[in-house]
């Protein structure tokens, strides 16, 4: 029995430390691993695709600074998120992930970013940074700026993986089959 508890502990712990929070750095140096008119990210836990996006006829591209990441096109001479032409920038994942937040750099009073969850706004020229999701499962988010006033770039997210429940129930189930198969065997021999 006192096995048994130390290994429910353990797988505990373990279940418990895989939830953890992933911080994608999307600053110079950080977890952008290529540019231009898409970009990607990679770090352990947070794998997928970045989409920048212009009203407007000509080429978007992502910018990338120590303030994080930006989108700059033909006739905008500022390379961050801003109102002068409305823009966004797409984070679309490898797989469902719980968003957490995301957290702005040059981010002042006057702006405001306009925030979609799987292609459906969650909040409308929301002014707080970082902004909290609420831990939603997602497998895609976007950042807008519409306002004349905004100017700002996404500096890191942070994502935790879903949960699997059931497959901790099955963990545990097939460690308490091998203790009872061992408990059997020793009692036969």
């Amino acid at each position: 029995m006192k096995k048994f508890l130390a290994t429910t502990a353990v797988v505990g712990m373990m279940a418990t430390a895989a939830n953890a929070a992933t911080v994608v750095d999307l600053t110079t140096g950080g977890d952008v691993t290529s540019l231009g008119q898409m970009g990607s990210f990679d770090t352990v836990g947070a794998q997928g695709s970045i989409d920048p996006w212009r009203a407007g006829s000509g080429a978007d591209y992502l910018t990338q600074t120590a303030g994080g990441l930006g989108v700059w096109g033909r006739g905008d001479s500022s390379s961050q998120l801003d109102g002068f032409v409305d823009e966004a920038i797409t984070f679309n994942f490898d797989y469902a992930v719980r968003l957490v937040s995301v957290t702005f750099s040059y981010f002042g009073r006057g702006d405001d970013a306009d925030i979609y969850v799987n292609g459906t706004k969650v909040a409308n020229e929301s002014s707080s940074n970082p902004y909290y999701f609420g831990n939603v499962i997602a497998s895609s988010f976007t950042i807008g700026a519409d306002g004349i006033s905004d100017s700002f770039r996404i500096k890191e997210f942070k994502v935790a993986p879903v949960p699997l429940p059931a497959a901790g129930f099955l963990l545990l189930g097939g460690l308490a089959g091998l203790g009872a198969l061992s408990r059997k065997r020793k009692k036969t021999a």
